[in-house]
């Protein structure tokens, strides 16, 4: 498996560990679901995650030290999908060391239990990842999990940077707006 399964912005990633971190407060494991859009097609990759649904927003009292996500929130989970035309790809929590393979319990009780679905964790707490290289992804199959670390990490779960295409037109307007600004200034 080498092809890219999620895509996030690099703001909503670093937004995403920093609350991670918080909620968590270095002693307890966070988490969250990965949302897209419903009408972006499921089988066609890699997914943007365009929307995070927090566990203890879902279910306050989910976080006890490890994860207790209860009916009620999978419930509020399904009414916010429907209501923002929204779809889970994907979730994440955190573990408190730097160990990202997932434990028996996650393996065994995975948050969605579906194929494709893809499962990340963040170490120490989420606290200073600032790179998809750092998780541990695992990807549903046949049942199973398939699992990636380092390099291979960061190749299934990309983290877009926007930058500003330099057009010739913005290059043009950049110099006449510098020649009028230095035209203002000599006849000032």
């Amino acid at each position: 498996m080498t092809d890219a399964r999620l895509v996030f912005d690099a703001s909503m990633f670093r937004g995403l560990m920093r609350e991670l971190a918080r909620r968590g407060a270095g002693r307890r494991e966070s988490g969250a679901f990965l949302l897209t859009d419903r009408d972006h097609p499921a089988d066609r990759l890699p997914q943007p995650v365009t929307a995070i649904a927090y566990y203890d927003d879902l279910d306050p009292g989910c976080l006890t030290g490890a994860i207790t996500f209860r009916a009620d929130g999978y419930t509020a989970l399904a009414a916010r999908c429907r209501r923002e035309g929204l779809r889970v790809v994907g979730d994440i929590h955190t573990h408190p060391s730097e160990r990202v393979a997932q434990s028996r319990t996650d393996a065994a009780n995975p948050m969605v239990a579906l194929d494709g679905h893809v499962a990340l964790i963040a170490p120490r707490y989420a606290s200073g990842v600032t790179d998809a290289g750092a998780l541990g992804v695992h990807v549903r199959e046949s049942g199973g999990w398939f699992s990636s670390f380092g390099p291979q990490s960061a190749a299934l779960v990309r983290i877009r940077t926007h930058r500003l295409p330099r057009l010739r037109w913005a290059r043009l307007l950049t110099r006449r707006l510098a020649a009028g600004w230095k035209r203002l200034w000599r006849n000032s």
